[in-house]
């Protein structure tokens, strides 16, 4: 009886282990995806910021071109 009860443990123990391994190699799995994702997304951060710092810079061009347009006496109408 208690060889049997030995044999059950074991045999729970070993289904254990095993799952334990899938959990464990699931993860590391899971970890580098996440790692990747954080990189890309940094990327598209530093992106979006230089488009930003572009885009407020051709707007302060454009405000200045308008402005000397306006000093010559020439109007500008919205075409929309």
């Amino acid at each position: 009886m208690a060889l049997e009860s030995l044999k059950l443990l074991e045999a729970k123990l070993d289904g254990f282990l095993e799952r334990h391994e899938q959990v464990q190699s699931a993860n590391s799995a899971l970890l580098v995806r996440i790692d990747k994702q954080e990189h890309e997304y940094a990327l598209l951060l530093k992106r979006t910021q230089q488009y930003e710092a572009e885009r407020n810079e051709i707007r302060s061009r454009l405000e200045k071109i308008l402005t000397q347009f306006s000093h010559l006496g020439i109007a500008w109408e919205d075409e929309g």
